[in-house]
């Protein structure tokens, strides 16, 4: 996923599940308020709850979306 891809989802409560450096699998439920280049970094989803590496997200799901599927 690249930023103009991630920045569709600016705004919205999405659960975003990712990987860190070890592998482990983590879902994170925030609000996602930006995504950016950093130089240096890399490219970034800035979240209210942290900030994570793009190239470390395995998917992402608008929340509406995951309530509608667990009613």
């Amino acid at each position: 996923m690249g930023v103009h891809d991630a920045k569709a989802y600016v705004g919205s409560v999405c659960e975003i599940v990712w990987k860190d450096r070890l592998g482990n699998t983590h879902v994170t439920l925030a609000t996602v308020e930006d995504a950016r280049y950093v130089p240096l970094y890399g490219a970034y989803l800035i979240t209210d709850a942290e900030d994570i590496r793009l190239d470390q997200v395995v998917s992402i799901q608008v929340a509406d979306a995951v309530m509608r599927k667990a009613a």
